[in-house]
């Protein structure tokens, strides 16, 4: 393991290089809709791209790659966990571990997750909550009320009383 002075120093070179690798994107992924812009080795027989021709995008290639040491860790220098249920936070060290909810978790166990990380000390990337749409029975009954009293309110103009108002209307245009 390394110590954590040369770890820092790898966590900036990583982050330096980051910022001058460039995007890998599919050959002519702008001129086709049909074709996505992930990342898909050109093979053609007449590629630009493949050649590595000035003026076309960069290819993979390994020395794109970061730091070994810490490849897959977060920029904090920690080594990210998934979580899926609050039992999986037994077995995260809150010193060397970060936590990270999966996507397919839903916000009722997600509120728990984060609960008990609360309470262990670990740190959670992506603690947002989902917005859970309460319904409730008597806040509905409240709002059809103020409507009805709003409808007594309010003086109707019948039908009769519109299409005399258009009549009036066109002969005042004529």
């Amino acid at each position: 393991m390394i110590d954590k002075t040369e770890k820092n120093r790898l966590l900036r070179l990583r982050a330096k290089m980051n910022k001058k690798r460039p995007q890998f994107k599919r050959e002519n992924y702008f001129r086709l809709k049909r074709i996505q812009t992930s990342w898909r080795r050109p093979k053609g027989i007449d590629s630009k791209m493949r050649h590595q021709l000035r003026g076309k995008r960069k290819n993979v290639q390994t020395g794109y790659r970061g730091p070994k040491e810490v490849r897959g860790l977060h920029p904090s220098g920690k080594e990210i966990v998934s979580i899926y249920n609050p039992q999986d936070l037994d077995n995260v060290n809150n010193e060397t571990q970060i936590g990270q909810i999966g996507s397919s978790v839903g916000s009722r166990k997600r509120i728990n997750i984060l609960n008990k990380a609360d309470d262990l000390n670990i740190h959670i990337i992506n603690p947002q909550v989902r917005r859970i749409e309460a319904f409730d029975d008597d806040l509905s009954l409240e709002v059809d009320d103020e409507f009805e009293l709003l409808d007594e309110d309010l003086d109707l103009v019948e039908d009769e009383d519109l299409n005399l108002v258009e009549d009036e209307e066109m002969e005042l245009n004529d």
